[in-house]
């Protein structure tokens, strides 16, 4: 699907990965940098071992908090961050469709504390991870003095790793854009019970793909119809308006026209998501 995951967007250096590397040779019980015992190990023992090297701190920087697997610069396929070499490229790029879902950090804030936030610890975030910046972010994102602050940290997240890092990519290369807001209509999320009635991280994916179709309420299902027929137009034409039917026109997005289409139900083109909030992002940046 044509849909960016901005989170996997921080790329390490080769240096960045040593220590990683160096505690996945250990898990496997291999000398570091012997690649045929790598090898040898089955994908089994290799998901066993990072699942355990998650839990360990391997670099200090925000986001490879929660995904600590990431491509490397190598400077041969990947020459850099993925946002630097957006914002250098000077040759058209492909079409694309590219959207966020209004509650995105939820799961990876509830996943990774999976007690309370207190408000210092609140603060102690924010200083680690925007450090120059981190008055700034305290300012327009103050602790609320309640006894939990994974909602804020939850709204904080979803606007800067998500939403607006989004409308960066989307302004310079994005045809078509869309925010996601229709929570789970049946019981899917399982154990991660803090998703029940959110919009996190992923779901969108039974409804684009209608593989819970039997479960779906009869709202669920138009949403799930829109979306599967709004994708599978563009794969045939590029353009999600044709050559099937849609319920309403789905904009392209333009210099100064920043519309987007709203999955909800009913469905509805709206613009400038999160504006205020963006242009607050855009000046403190998107890499940590």
């Amino acid at each position: 699907m044509n849909r960016i995951y901005f989170i996997s967007f921080l790329y390490r250096t080769y240096s960045e990965y040593i220590t990683p590397s160096v505690l996945l040779a250990e898990q496997l019980h291999c000398a570091t940098g012997d690649i045929a015992c790598f090898r040898r190990a089955s994908y089994h023992d290799i998901v066993t071992a990072q699942a355990v090297i998650n839990n360990m701190v391997t670099s200090l920087k925000f986001l490879l908090f929660f995904e600590p697997w990431v491509p490397v610069i190598d400077n041969v396929t990947v020459h850099g961050q993925v946002l630097d070499l957006l914002f250098n490229t000077s040759f058209p790029l492909k079409e694309l469709i590219i959207g966020t879902l209004t509650e995105e950090a939820v799961f990876f804030v509830y996943e990774g504390w999976t007690k309370p936030v207190t408000p210092a610890t609140y603060a102690e975030v924010v200083l680690g991870t925007f450090r120059e910046n981190a008055l700034k972010v305290l300012e327009r994102y103050p602790p609320n003095s309640l006894s939990d602050e994974r909602p804020l940290l939850s709204l904080m997240a979803t606007q800067w790793v998500f939403a607006c890092s989004s409308r960066f990519f989307a302004r310079k290369a994005a045809s078509y854009a869309y925010v996601f807001g229709y929570p789970l209509d049946f019981n899917g999320w399982g154990n991660e019970t803090f998703c029940n009635g959110h919009v996190c991280h992923g779901s969108e994916l039974p409804f684009l793909f209608e593989s819970t179709w039997v479960n779906f309420t009869d709202a669920g299902r138009r949403v799930s119809l829109s979306m599967a027929t709004y994708w599978t137009n563009f794969a045939k034409s590029q353009d999600p308006n044709e050559p099937l039917r849609v319920p309403i026109p789905w904009p392209r997005v333009t210099t100064g026209n920043e519309k987007y289409m709203y999955f909800q139900d009913p469905l509805q083109v709206q613009e400038n998501y999160l504006k205020s909030d963006c242009d607050f992002w855009d000046t403190i940046g998107y890499k940590k």
